[in-house]
C-alpha cells in the first residue's frame, strides 16, 4: 500500500485510541457525547458495551480498542471508572442499530484538503485503515473507513440483539402506571 493516495474532502475527527490518533471522516461522527448508563443483556459480543437510549431510539455502544484488537477485552465492572471518563462517537442515523464508539479522548477536529498518504506499514494491519493524515509538528493519525469498521455479520448479530431487546420492551410497555 506503499505510495498509494487517497483522496479525502472535509473534515475529519482526530481522537486518541491505545496509544495512537486515529481520524474517522467527520460526516461519520454526529457528535461526541459522554458515557451514559449502558445496559449489557447477556449473550452481548465482546466489543458491546451495551446499549442505551437516545430519546425513543437505542444505541449499541462498542469500544473501538476492542473491536480492532487493540487492547484485550475485559467486563465492564472490571473496567470500572475507566470507561466512565471515555467519549462516545456517535455515529449517524441509518439502516439498522445506531452504533457509538467508545475512545479514550477526543483530541481534535480538522479539515482535510487533497491526497492523503497511505498507511505507513508501521500501521496495525487492517483493512479498515485507509491512510494515515499529517497533523504538523511530527504528529500524524490512521484514517479509518467507518464503513468497514463493523463486518456484515456483526452488525447483523448487534442488529438482532437489538430486535430482542425492543421485543422485551413492548411486553412490558403500558404496565407502568
Amino acid at each position: 500500500m506503499s505510495g498509494e493516495l487517497f483522496f479525502v474532502p472535509g473534515a475529519v475527527v482526530i481522537f486518541q485510541l491505545a496509544d495512537v490518533r486515529y481520524a474517522l471522516p467527520l460526516p461519520a461522527v454526529r457528535e461526541c457525547v459522554p458515557m451514559p448508563a449502558l445496559f449489557r443483556p447477556p449473550g452481548t459480543p465482546a466489543p458491546v458495551l451495551g446499549y442505551f437510549r437516545l430519546g425513543a431510539e437505542r444505541v449499541v455502544a462498542i469500544d473501538l480498542a476492542v473491536l480492532l484488537g487493540l487492547r484485550p477485552w475485559r467486563a465492564v465492572d472490571q473496567a470500572g471508572a475507566e470507561t466512565l471518563y471515555r467519549p462516545l462517537l456517535l455515529g449517524p442515523e441509518g439502516e439498522g442499530a445506531r452504533v457509538a464508539y467508545m475512545v479514550d479522548g477526543v483530541l481534535d477536529v480538522r479539515h482535510v484538503s487533497g491526497p492523503v498518504a497511505a498507511p505507513c506499514d508501521s500501521a496495525t494491519a487492517g483493512d479498515w485503515l485507509v491512510g494515515e493524515l499529517d497533523l504538523g509538528g511530527g504528529c500524524t493519525a490512521q484514517l479509518m473507513d467507518p464503513d468497514r469498521l463493523l463486518m456484515a455479520r456483526e452488525r447483523q448479530r448487534i442488529d438482532h440483539l437489538l430486535s430482542a431487546l425492543q421485543e422485551r420492551d413492548a411486553l412490558w410497555e403500558g404496565t407502568d402506571a
